[in-house]
């Protein structure tokens, strides 16, 4: 953003300036360790606004002054260091801009340490609820925002797009921008529920339900079945989302876009108890417009009605809601739909090696012809949920079938890893240049573990999970369940330790940290990376109760504490200067309060 004096002149009564000092030293500056950043920020409504000037600010009674231009701003930012604090110190910063305007603020410098896992979820949450919910249209709403800025506390009308592009594979509507999209705050509801039961405080519930039942309620795309994708289900998923700021559906089309739902465990069941008529609806819906062969289950990721890509992790969803909704409603035609979807994959499978494809329905594009860790990752992981839900065995020999299978053929004894893609005879696809078009999404070679797309066809992360997953589903007591499966997690928990620390992952690294060059300098990953890792440790130490799985959980989440906690929030990567909820925060906040009580047989941040 350019300085312009008449703006100033204009908006002179609205700018703001925001004071935020890191929460830790910086991980990666190991030199530095006496010192702490402060950052420094000009901002006007949402938006930050780089302004140049006299900086003065007072440390411990020292006065130190600096004239600042735009071209000091990186990310619209200042930035100061000052001596790492013995105790809390007051910080007092003033910023005069043409002697006229004097923007000035203060704020506490703490001395680091690390608090209890809690702690940091409990800040993150009150920080959510207290700045991160709609007040930007005509319409103030209980939704909590997609994208907010970590030291301003607002969602800005156009963050900087920084990883944006890469991260989203070029379709930026899937950021949220201006918006809320509850699909993929779904970890972020569970660690509400959960944060409400551990400190018996009612508000984090009370702010779950209301985002829920607001949302279903009033976040819809338009309905008048006479266009494709004009079907009435909820403005959330991949393509569209509900705009904060306009009070409407936005997203790809301009809000009239797909309908598109993948990869999460959603709350269905949670969803229900708040709004049971739309969720009911949403089901029918899905039914009606996704399902496109009701005898066969070939289903389209779309709501168009038409045959289109039938990814694996989009008909593990349909699945888990028919199975939930067959439950909760003890209506058995939910649990022939479910059946009907996972036979899909399953009769396409190759009957030797039991590998089926990502798409079945596409035989002229590699995701028709070859599988991934979709399959035995969120895929894999939904089947067992509508197991858990339904408690029909058919989904979770299905999952095991699958996961097991992978573990055969994906295997390298030599390189103690996995293969990221087979065809479905068994054979590895080695390493390779990156292809062009949708081929760039191909995963050759060995696994990936700190992955930076959100989609694709990876979840090394996952896999890893579902296979632990899988062993506590086996059976009730340990005696009953599958060693075979807790075997396969093992050898997952050794491909991600090779992989540690986290960092930013060899497929399309060059091109994320051509994006977002801070990347390089600090290190770190996603914040969805983190707690899936944490998650999937604090697990596989409960099967175990081997205390080196409990210490990498340790290690991850100081690791992503340090560098993403920043202003009672955590930041989605530690190159970026905001909270972003396809970033996975929800899944780190979870993991945390996993990690926080080890011992308990929670769910998992999936």
């Amino acid at each position: 953003m350019l300085y312009k004096e008449a703006e100033v002149t204009v908006f002179a009564d609205s700018l703001k300036l925001a004071v935020v000092p890191e929460s830790f030293p910086r991980c990666h500056r190991k030199a530095d360790y006496d010192k702490r950043v402060v950052e420094i920020v000009p901002f006007i409504h949402t938006d930050r606004y780089p302004l140049p000037g006299l900086l003065t600010w007072v440390v411990d009674g020292q006065r130190h002054k600096r004239e600042v231009t735009i071209e000091d701003y990186h990310d619209d930012a200042l930035t100061i260091e000052v001596p790492e604090p013995v105790d809390a110190t007051m910080i007092d910063v003033v910023l005069e801009v043409d002697g006229d305007i004097i923007l000035e603020n203060r704020a506490v410098l703490q001395h680091a340490g690390i608090m209890p896992w809690r702690y940091y979820v409990k800040r993150s949450i009150d920080t959510l609820i207290e700045h991160g919910r709609d007040d930007y249209g005509l319409t103030k709403t209980p939704l909590i925002m997609a994208v907010l800025d970590a030291v301003t506390l607002r969602s800005p009308s156009k963050p900087a797009e920084m990883d944006a592009d890469v991260r989203l594979e070029g379709r930026i509507h899937r950021r949220g921008e201006q918006g809320s999209n509850l699909w993929y705050d779904q970890a972020l509801i569970k660690a509400m529920r959960r944060l409400s039961h551990i400190t018996n405080e009612d508000k984090y519930d009370q702010a779950a339900n209301d985002f829920i039942r607001y949302f279903l309620q009033n976040c819809n795309k338009p309905e008048d079945n006479q266009r494709d994708f004009q079907t009435g289900l909820p403005a959330w998923g991949s393509h569209t989302y509900w705009s904060c700021y306009e009070d409407r559906a936005a997203g790809d089309m301009d809000g009239n876009g797909p309908h598109e739902i993948l990869l999460f465990r959603a709350n269905w069941q949670d969803m229900y108890q708040q709004a049971p008529k739309a969720v009911r609806l949403i089901a029918d819906r899905i039914w009606e417009h996704h399902i496109v062969d009701k005898n066969s289950g070939q289903h389209n990721r779309h709501d168009d009605g038409k045959f289109g890509c039938d990814f694996a992790f989009s008909g593990g969803i349909f699945i888990h809601l028919f199975a939930t909704l067959y439950r909760l409603t003890d209506n058995s035609h939910y649990l022939d739909k479910a059946r009907t979807v996972a036979d899909w994959h399953w009769k396409n499978r190759n009957k030797e090696t039991n590998l089926t494809p990502d798409c079945p329905g596409l035989k002229g594009r590699y995701d028709g012809t070859h599988t991934f860790t979709t399959i035995s990752g969120p895929y894999a992981m939904l089947l067992l949920e509508a197991y858990r839900v339904s408690g029909d065995k058919f989904f979770r020999e299905m999952a095991t079938t699958y996961i097991k299978a992978y573990d055969q053929f994906a295997w390298d004894d030599g390189a103690q890893s996995y293969y990221a893609m087979l065809t479905l005879n068994g054979k590895p696809v080695p390493d390779q240049e990156k292809g062009g078009g949708y081929d760039a999404y191909a995963p050759y070679g060995y696994v990936n573990v700190w992955r930076t797309t959100f989609f694709s066809y990876e979840f090394t992360l996952s896999a890893a999970q579902t296979a632990i997953l899988a062993y506590e589903l086996s059976g009730n007591t340990t005696a009953e369940r599958d060693t075979e499966l807790l075997v396969i997690a093992k050898r997952w928990a050794e491909v991600v330790e090779q992989a540690m620390p986290p960092c930013t992952g060899r497929r399309w690294k060059d091109e994320l940290e051509q994006s977002m060059p801070r990347a390089k300098e600090v290190a770190g990953a996603y914040a969805e990376d983190y707690g899936r890792a944490i998650s999937f440790y604090v697990h596989l130490h409960r099967a175990t109760d081997e205390k080196h799985h409990l210490d990498l959980a340790n290690t991850l989440a100081k690791d992503a504490v340090c560098k993403l906690y920043h202003n009672g929030l955590f930041r989605g990567h530690p190159a970026k200067p905001y909270y972003e909820t396809t970033n996975g925060v929800g899944l780190l906040l979870y993991a945390l309060l996993e990690l926080d009580s080890p011992e308990e047989a929670l769910a998992g941040a999936m």
